[in-house]
């Protein structure tokens, strides 16, 4: 009599075990001034730059209870496992490519808008088959958000505002430009420039400066301001990316090139010194405009 073979069907068991799906792209958004994870209010679409624009595919990223955006399947990809990658990460294969416009234009475009308010536009260049990806190439891998000028500063946060324009055409306002507010050589904050040239850094305050261990209430209150200085960033190009309604790429903002900043527009004269104070909103401009020049 031959045994007899009983067939052995996997059951996964509630509470015990979860089927598990790699995602070809995984995104987790952070907010610049605190690092904490944004996922309510935003939206993350990822467009086939290489298909013709009426029939553009785009693919909305949803938000896992983690925070991550992710992308588990987009049309003319598909992604696989060989025995021998059981265990290492996801291939991914390029099916139905097309051809792109130019040699050089990549063929993904991820861009991230807050329905909130609260950040700037964002445009980037991902990666697919990496899992958890970030333009930064930090430990840990993220998008980076920066406040926007509609934003409301978080209670106990300092914060700076500025409208760019340009020196030479002054009713132009400088988009797209990269700031960094800096206290003894080291980046205090950072942000982005709208398309209307409009600036909002949101940032913890500073650990207050050593006095004399007798001081009057006076002295203690001097304490709780600091010397910083502003940088920006700026290309030209960017004149073109506001005249065509263009969201830069985020590595194009990171690679512009240092511009200076005008405390007057005529005669120029660089920008000083600032005074960053706890309590009140460091408002920078080149006296007697309200907006903050830059030397274009």
């Amino acid at each position: 009599m031959s045994p007899t073979v009983t067939a052995m069907l996997p059951t996964l068991q509630a509470g015990f075990d979860r089927p598990a799906r790699r995602a070809l792209l995984g995104v987790q958004c952070r907010d610049v001034a605190d690092g904490r994870v944004v996922s309510d209010g935003l939206q993350l679409v990822l467009h086939d730059l290489w298909q013709p624009r009426p029939t553009r595919r785009v693919r909305v990223l949803s938000a896992n209870r983690s925070g991550v955006f992710a992308l588990h399947d987009f049309p003319g990809i598909r992604s696989f496992l060989t025995p021998s990658e059981a265990d290492s990460d996801t291939a991914v294969a390029l099916d139905d490519l097309g051809s792109p416009a130019s040699p050089d234009l990549p063929r993904f475009r991820l861009t991230v808008h807050d329905t909130l308010n609260r950040y700037v536009d964002m445009a980037l260049t991902p990666t697919l088959g990496q899992g958890l990806w970030g333009p930064l190439g930090d430990a840990l891998p993220h998008v980076p958000l920066y406040s926007a000028a509609t934003r409301t500063p978080p209670i106990g946060m300092a914060s700076l505002r500025a409208e760019l324009r340009s020196a030479t055409r002054p009713t132009q306002p400088i988009a797209w430009a990269h700031l960094r507010l800096m206290l003894n050589g080291v980046a205090l904050a950072e942000g982005l420039s709208d398309a209307a040239g409009r600036v909002l850094m949101v940032f913890p305050l500073p650990r207050p400066r050593e006095g004399l261990p007798q001081g009057s209430p006076a002295t203690a209150a001097a304490l709780l301001d600091w010397p910083v200085t502003l940088q920006a960033s700026w290309s030209p190009e960017r004149r073109a990316d506001l005249a065509q309604g263009r969201v830069p790429d985020f590595d194009e903002l990171l690679s512009q090139a240092p511009v200076p900043l005008l405390q007057q527009a005529a005669p120029p004269t660089p920008l000083g010194t600032l005074t960053l104070r706890a309590g009140q909103t460091l408002l920078v401009a080149s006296p007697p405009s309200s907006f903050l020049f830059v030397a274009d």
